[in-house]
């Protein structure tokens, strides 16, 4: 009986020790993970280049402008898209594929900013 009795604090403290955690997760549920992290941003959220930034801008801009004073609907028409290179640093990479993003941003940006005008 004496040796039995020297087990019992030990099975215990070993039930309360696998116990504890599995109620604690149930109580202070989240819907994190378990590290406790928020869940990563959707693949929509992805990372937008300098170059795609600066042509919406420009693009924005030119169509507001185009609208403005009555101009057709032509963004080839605008000196920057057709450069493509406008606020271009060599940081960015080749400038062909600064151009690329540029021009598709600026199209972007045009067609929105020449329908709210």
């Amino acid at each position: 009986m004496t040796k039995l009795s020297r087990y019992v604090p030990m099975l215990m403290l070993a039930g309360v020790t696998i116990a504890a955690p599995a109620c604690a997760a149930r109580i202070y549920d989240t819907g994190y993970p378990r590290a406790g992290y928020p869940p990563p941003p959707p693949p929509r959220a992805a990372y937008i280049s300098n170059a795609a930034r600066n042509g919406y801008r420009d693009g924005i801009e030119e169509g507001r402008n185009d609208a403005r004073h009555r101009e057709r609907f032509d963004p080839v028409r605008a000196r920057r898209y057709r450069d493509g290179d406008h606020d271009y640093d060599r940081r960015y990479g080749s400038r062909d594929e600064y151009q690329r993003e540029y021009r598709a941003g600026f199209e972007r940006g045009y067609r929105e900013g020449y329908d709210r005008r």
